[in-house]
This record gives C-alpha cells, structure tokens and sequence, in this order.
C-alpha cells in the first residue's frame, strides 16, 4: 500500500486523477510508437466534433462539463493541428461553430482500429477488477451534481465552526474587545461619535449598571462578534452595539446574534425590541428585517444620543 492508499477517500480526487493520468500515459505512449500525432487529453473533444459534425464551443464545454477557456484552449491546438476548421454561424455571428477538417476526418478514420482495441481493453481490465466501475463513477457524478465537493466542505466546515462558537454574557476579560469590535465597525460604516467614544471606554458604568447587558460571540476563545441588550421598562428593550468582527462577516452569524437577543429579551419579560439603525446601512437594516424587526415612527423610550440615526425598528415578541 502506498502513501495515497492509505490516505484512503481524503486523497480520492488524486487517486482518480492518477488512475487517469495512467491509462492516458499508456495510450500516449502507443501513439507516439505508431507515429501518430494525437494526444489522449484531445479525445473527447475530437470524438465529440466527429459525432456532432458541426458543434460550438458553448456547447463542446457543456457536453464535456469544461470550461470556456478549457475548451478554447483545447480547440486552438487543434485548429493549429489543422484537424479542424471554425467559422461563425450564419444564424448568429457571436456563435464560434467547430467541424473536422479534411485532414481530421481522415484521421478519425485511420483511429477508429485502434480506438477499438482501446475500448477492448478497457472492457477487459474493467472486467477483471469492477465491471460496475462505470456504474459507480455514473453515481458519482451524479452525487457531485446535486451538491458539490464544494458546498459539502464548506458546510462541514460551518457545522464544526458553530460547534466551537458560543454567546455568553458579561465577561470583563472581553471589555477591550467589546471596544475594538465597535470602533472597527463605526469606522467602517459611519463614524466614532463623543456619545459612542464615551460609552465604550465605560461600558460597565454606561451599560452595565443601567440595566443594560454585554454579550460577546466566542469562536476558540476569541470574541467576534458583540451585541447590547438594555432594558428600558414597560417591556421594552433596546437592541444596540450589533457587530461581527470583520472576517467572519458574511456566515450569517449576525442572524444568530439576533436569534439569541430575542431569547435574552424573553427571559427579562419584554413584549418588544426596540432599535436605532440608519438608511444608508442596507445590510443591517436587512438583517433585522430578516429577524422580523419593522420601521416605525420614533418611540417615546428611544433618545438618539448619537445624533446619527435616522430609522426607528421594532420586534413585537410572540410569547
């Protein structure tokens, strides 16, 4: 057993590909001996021109699952060959259509005995190892057209991130990072006022001991993500200092932290949320639309002591 056996299916993709890249280096090889000038990267695009006649260069890289530029590489060494010919459809000058030359034709005739032989073999190796190895790459592809190795990586990869994040109330330990994280997103998007430098160099006595509480996302130990949930009596609350630190924006974390705000909100009793926000911050004004916040005209509990915000949101809690 070699090293890329016993890495087992973590190594499938190279194992495939030099399974691959073995059967083509064979077939190379009797070419070159029976002095053809064809390479085995170039069959199917070859095969595909024979069996279509006449094909475009969109529809080569769909039949073959490639990509434009793959198939445009492919096509100008065979163009430089002189093994095909192209000319614009008549139908549609933007439309590249592709056919075998004069020459390309009569070296698909001279292949077809050893192509036949290649299949032949094909079968026979198949046959003493898996015959329902073509079954089993069919479900394969298959599989990966459902859903990608890409998007079943990165959802692996969120689903173990979510298992090592948490939120947790007050920690002291996290204070400077609660300052950090704001000033980051303030200076980002809008600006650091003298109400926000204030509050965030005193967050115990500005937050802490007004009825107020500081949570703080963890991933591994380090904070990233911040929001602040101040009880302001007759059962509302105020929903503010709602960040993520910047390279973990975009994983709808940000949906978690409000999932969890509407929780906490629960717990202290309130039948509402309240918050300030502004027009021109559309992601965050879509991310409270999205956990159900709507815009009203002001509220008499809310005072805008940053003198910045424009828009008055409310969550109604169904209890």
């Amino acid at each position: 057993m070699n090293f890329i056996e016993e890495l087992g299916v973590l190594a499938i993709g190279s194992r495939i590909k030099n399974l691959s890249e073995l059967m083509m280096r064979d077939v190379s090889k009797i070419y070159r001996e029976y002095n053809v000038d064809f390479e085995p990267r170039w069959f199917t695009f070859f095969h595909l021109i024979l069996s279509r006649k006449e094909v475009s260069v969109t529809e080569i890289a769909n039949e073959l699952n490639q990509t434009h530029p793959a198939v445009v590489q492919v096509i100008n060494v065979l163009e430089k060959k002189k093994l095909i010919v192209s000319g614009k459809d008549k139908a549609d000058q933007r439309k590249r259509l592709i056919r075998l030359s004069k020459k390309g034709k009569k070296l698909a005739e001279d292949l077809q005995p050893l192509w036949e032989v290649v299949r032949k073999v094909s079968e026979e190796i198949l046959n003493e190892s898996d015959p329902g190895f073509l079954d089993r790459i069919s479900e394969l592809e298959k599989a990966l057209r459902k859903k990608s190795t890409y998007e079943r990586v990165n959802e692996g990869l969120e689903e173990a991130f979510l298992k090592e994040m948490q939120i947790i109330g007050f920690d002291k330990d996290y204070l400077a990072d609660f300052q950090s994280l704001n000033e980051d997103w303030l200076n980002t998007y809008l600006e650091v006022s003298a109400h926000d430098k204030h509050m965030l160099a005193n967050p115990i006595k500005e937050i802490i001991r007004q009825n107020g509480e500081i949570f703080f996302m963890l991933y591994r130990g380090e904070a990233i993500g911040t929001y602040v949930l101040q009880n302001l009596g007759e059962g509302y609350c105020e929903l503010s200092k709602v960040t993520i630190k910047k390279k973990y924006r975009g994983r709808k974390l940000g949906q978690r932290l409000m999932g969890h705000a509407v929780e906490e909100a629960i717990k202290l009793g309130c039948k509402g949320i309240l918050l300030h926000t502004h027009h021109n911050l559309e992601e965050a004004t879509q991310l409270y639309k999205k956990a159900g916040f709507n815009e009203i005209e002001g509220h008499s509990l809310m005072k805008d002591l940053s003198g910045r915000c424009s828009m008055t949101m409310q969550l109604i809690i169904n209890q």
